[in-house]
């Protein structure tokens, strides 16, 4: 197999990973930040403030997006079976 086509396959890859935990990096940063800054309005600076709400919002995010992350993984997969003759060479 020639390097540019390993290139290429980890480039995809690479891609897809980026493509499917966005949304739930997202919703941690999202949740974190909103944490945060009631932390600091109210001076409260217990861990399990922030920890506990973050894990459940990634929790619930990972709960409802979910069937749409393993459709897409199932076409990536698909797209890479359908077309591996090409790195077979």
């Amino acid at each position: 197999m020639p390097i540019d086509q390993i290139v290429e396959l980890g480039r995809l890859t690479l891609k897809e990973v980026v493509f499917l935990a966005s949304p739930i990096l997202g919703i941690a940063v999202a949740i974190s930040l909103v944490i945060n800054v009631l932390q600091v309005l109210t001076s409260l600076q217990e861990t399990t403030i922030s920890t506990v709400p973050r894990l459940l919002a990634t929790g619930v995010g990972l709960f409802f997006l979910m069937p749409w992350m393993w459709r897409h993984l199932v076409q990536f997969t698909q797209h890479l079976f359908s077309d591996f003759h090409v790195y077979l060479r």
